[in-house]
């Protein structure tokens, strides 16, 4: 039988991975349509450089999490932790999305 932390574990980072496949396409490939709150009047570079990458490290740091689930077990603290910088990476990914701190034409 697998134990609950292992189980949350492999979520975290099942999650991870699946936060990981937009956010590549998104960096890597340029495609900052993909990004929800996308506006159209910003750079598309701009977006999928800075979306982009923030959106690559809200995938690492959910693996990250979860292998340290795996390996340590429930850390309420780290649990919380994991969810504040989501929460700020979110907000972040949203407002580059927008033009945040874009200076174009």
């Amino acid at each position: 039988m697998v134990s609950f932390d292992v189980a949350m574990g492999l979520f975290w980072v099942g999650c991870g991975i699946v936060i990981l496949i937009p956010a590549w396409l998104i960096a890597v490939r340029g495609r900052a349509d993909l990004h929800v709150h996308y506006d159209d009047s910003v750079d598309p570079a701009y977006v999928s450089r800075r979306a982009g990458t923030t959106a690559l490290l809200m995938g690492v740091v959910t693996i990250t999490y979860g292998l340290a689930q795996i390996r340590f077990g429930y850390r309420p603290l780290a649990f919380g932790g994991l969810l504040v910088t989501l929460l700020v990476l979110t907000t972040l990914t949203k407002r580059f999305a927008q033009g945040w701190g874009w200076h174009g034409e």
